[in-house]
């Protein structure tokens, strides 16, 4: 492919890291010349989708994808489709963390949780969009706990360097992002890991998984890739084939050490079949929250 103009339906942090880390294995390998990235945020991801389903007639157009916006569009209520645009990939699955700075008196989980069972909304929780990922898992760790989701003071934001933010500056007591985006934060003493939402320790991210700790929740969020609607078949075609030879090239195994994610891939029809499933299953898990 000669470009790839994307479309980020958020702020930087774990959508542009995601389509950024894509460009340049793409670009590695061989198979890119070059890309661009407009930032959409807004309603849990559904302006950035509006925004790309009024592009028309590009095939270099692209649009990152995952959990957050499936469940954004469902707490936003968005008359939005998002199987009106064409599935290219799925490429990644990414686990949550939650954070508290190093000066923080909590040391566990169960710390928080046990305040936030006394208090719910006694601790200011900064996390993205509203019915994302981040909002999802810990919805779903307070139902572990005994705890309604919507008790919680659950404070929005745009993206993981936001919550970063918030989070050291004091003006939020616990932060909820990718693995990734903490990372350099963890590994420099900034911040502390309370817990994972992977089933075993991430490598190289000091931090307890949920599980370990006595809550039984294991999710993951995935990331991937859509085409406009009106994308040529031979278009769509050589898209897939890119993406398909990306995710078992060396410099994108790379990417998958650094940013701790799984190689989870669907193409195509299958990508196409994943949603169709996955996005009522989300909106179940949306509903049983209250978001």
């Amino acid at each position: 492919m000669k470009k790839i103009d994307w479309t980020v339906p958020a702020n930087p942090g774990g959508y542009s890291l995601t389509s950024n880390a894509i460009s340049e294995t793409l670009k590695a390998e061989g198979l890119l010349g070059e890309y661009t990235s407009a930032f959409k945020p807004g309603a849990g991801g559904s302006v950035g989708l509006a925004a790309f389903q009024e592009i028309k007639g590009k095939p270099d157009a692209a649009l990152i994808v995952g959990i957050a916006l499936t469940g954004g569009m469902y707490s936003n209520k968005s008359p939005l489709n998002l199987l009106s645009s064409t599935p290219i990939a799925k490429v990644l699955r990414e686990y949550t963390a939650i954070v508290v700075p190093a000066a923080s008196k909590y040391r566990t989980l169960n710390q928080l949780m046990d305040d936030l069972k006394a208090k719910p909304n006694g601790v200011a929780i900064a996390g993205g969009s509203k019915g994302g990922i981040d909002h999802q898992v810990i919805g779903l760790l307070a139902q572990k706990a005994g705890i309604v989701p919507t008790a919680l003071n659950y404070v929005v934001f745009s993206g993981g360097p936001e919550v970063i933010t918030s989070v050291l500056s004091g003006s939020t007591q616990i932060g909820i992002s990718g693995s990734s985006e903490f990372a350099a934060f963890v590994a420099s003493g900034k911040l502390r890991v309370l817990g994972v939402s992977s089933a075993k320790a991430l490598k190289g991210f000091r931090g307890k998984t949920f599980v370990s700790q006595g809550y039984d929740l294991v999710y993951g969020n995935w990331r991937g890739v859509m085409a406009s609607a009106d994308i040529s078949a031979a278009d769509r075609l050589n898209f897939v084939k890119v993406i398909d030879i990306m995710h078992v090239s060396p410099s994108w195994k790379e990417q998958l050490v650094k940013n701790n994610w799984d190689n989870e891939f669907a193409a195509g029809n299958d990508f196409k079949a994943f949603l169709e499933k996955h996005i009522p299953e989300i909106n179940a898990v949306m509903k049983g929250l209250g978001i």
